[in-house]
C-alpha cells in the first residue's frame, strides 16, 4: 500500500470526474490536474500508486522501463514530452505478484487552464499472475474549450497476469490530444481494453502498439464519434510475437459530420498466431468522412489472421421500420446508432459497466 500527500477533491472536480468513471472506495487513485499530481493513493496492500517522479527515486529499475517501449524520438509530440525527463509528471502503478484486486484502480487527468498544455508519462507494471481492473478518464471543465494534451502510457503485463480496463475521454471541442500507448504482454498474459471517444474535439491522435508473447491474449475495442469539426486519427498495431498468441480488435466509428481515419494492423510473427481485426463505420450526414484501413501481415506461414471492414449509411428500411412503430425520425436514428456502437459489457469492469452504457446511449441524444 502506498500513499502520498493528496489535495481534497473539490465538488466541481468530483462532479467532473464522475462523468468519466471516478468513484470513492477504489483500490487506488491518481489524479493529474494541469501539470501537478494532486492525488496519489492506494487502499490495497498489493497496489502501489505513486507520482512517476517519486517512483523513479524509489525504484532504480523503473528507469529501464520509461521509454522502454517507445522511442523518445518517435515524433515531435513524444519529443516534447521526453524533454521533461528531468521533472517527469504522470502516474506510476504497480500491482504485486499474484495479487487479485477486485476493486478497480482509477487514473484521471483534468486540464483546468484555458489554452493549457499538459504532458503526462504513465508507467504501469502488473506483476506475474496478478489480476486487476483499471479505469482511466480525461476531462476538462465547461469553461475550458481549447488546449493541448500529450500522453505516453507504457504498460508491462507480466507472465500469466490479466488486466481489464476502460477509458473515457471528454476533452474540449477546440482541443488537441495526442496519445501514445505501448503494451507488452508476457507469456500467458491477457489484456481486455475498452476505449470510449465520443465527445467533440478538434484533433485527436491515438497511436498504440501492443506486443503479445506466447499464449498471450489481447482484446481491444473502441467506440468513437466524430461530430462536425472533429478529426480523429487512430493508428494501432498488434504484434503477435509468441507461439499461439492471439488478438481481437474491434472498432465502431460514427461520423456525424466529422472525420475518422482508422488504420489497424495485425502482425502474425510466430507459429500458431491467430487474430482478427474489425473496423465498421456509420455515416450520418453528407459531411465528413470515415476511412477504415485494416491490414494483415502474416510473417509466419502458420499464422491465421482475418479482418473485415464496412462503412455505410443508415439503411432506409431499418429507419422506416422503427418509424412505423411510432418513433419520430430523430429517435429512430438515435436507436440505430446506439445499437451499432453497443458493447458486450461483460468485458467492461463491473464498476463502470452502467456508466459505459449510459455514455454510449447519450452520445447521439444530446447528453455528451
Amino acid at each position: 500500500m502506498s500513499t502520498t500527500p493528496t489535495t481534497p477533491l473539490t465538488d466541481q472536480r468530483t462532479e467532473l470526474l464522475r462523468e468519466v468513471g471516478y468513484d470513492d472506495g477504489r483500490a487506488g487513485t491518481s489524479l493529474l490536474v494541469d501539470q501537478q499530481i494532486v492525488a496519489s493513493e492506494s487502499a490495497h496492500p498489493d497496489v502501489e500508486v505513486l507520482p512517476i517522479g517519486q517512483a523513479l527515486k524509489t525504484y532504480d529499475w523503473l528507469q529501464d522501463l520509461m521509454f522502454g517501449l517507445i522511442d523518445p524520438d518517435e515524433d515531435e509530440h513524444v519529443q516534447q514530452a521526453a524533454e521533461l525527463l528531468n521533472d517527469p509528471v504522470g502516474h506510476f502503478v504497480r500491482v504485486r505478484e499474484g495479487a487479485v484486486v477486485t476493486s478497480p484502480i482509477q487514473l484521471f487527468s483534468i486540464l483546468e487552464s484555458p489554452q493549457g498544455r499538459q504532458f503526462t508519462h504513465n508507467v504501469t507494471v502488473i506483476e506475474a499472475g496478478a489480476q486487476v481492473e483499471m479505469i482511466s478518464g480525461a476531462a476538462v471543465p465547461p469553461s475550458v474549450h481549447a488546449g493541448h494534451h500529450i500522453s505516453i502510457d507504457e504498460c508491462y503485463i507480466r507472465e500469466g497476469a490479466s488486466c481489464r480496463s476502460v477509458s473515457i475521454e471528454r476533452w474540449g471541442a477546440n482541443m488537441e490530444s495526442h496519445g501514445y500507448a505501448r503494451t507488452h504482454l508476457e507469456a500467458g498474459a491477457s489484456a481486455t481494453t475498452t476505449a470510449l471517444q465520443l465527445a467533440p474535439i478538434r484533433h485527436h491522435l491515438a497511436n498504440s502498439v501492443t506486443w503479445v508473447e506466447r499464449d498471450g491474449r489481447n482484446n481491444d475495442r473502441a467506440v468513437m464519434l466524430a461530430p462536425a469539426g472533429t478529426e480523429r486519427v487512430v493508428d494501432s498495431t498488434v504484434h503477435l510475437v509468441g507461439d499461439r498468441a492471439g488478438s481481437e480488435s474491434v472498432t465502431r466509428m460514427v461520423s456525424d459530420g466529422g472525420v475518422i481515419v482508422n488504420t489497424a494492423t495485425l502482425v502474425g510473427d510466430a507459429p500458431g498466431a491467430h487474430g482478427f481485426v474489425g473496423c465498421d463505420g456509420l455515416k450520418l450526414t453528407d459531411d465528413g468522412h470515415i476511412e477504415a484501413v485494416p491490414a494483415l501481415r502474416a510473417v509466419d506461414p502458420t499464422a491465421q489472421l482475418s479482418h473485415e471492414a464496412s462503412v455505410g449509411r443508415i439503411a432506409i428500411e431499418k429507419l422506416e421500420y422503427l418509424m412505423a412503430t411510432g418513433l419520430d425520425e430523430d429517435a429512430a436514428r438515435d436507436l440505430i446508432v446506439q445499437g451499432f456502437v453497443s458493447l458486450e459489457l461483460d468485458a467492461v469492469p463491473e464498476a463502470v459497466a452502467e456508466l459505459v452504457a449510459e455514455t454510449i446511449a447519450s452520445a447521439k441524444t444530446g447528453g455528451m
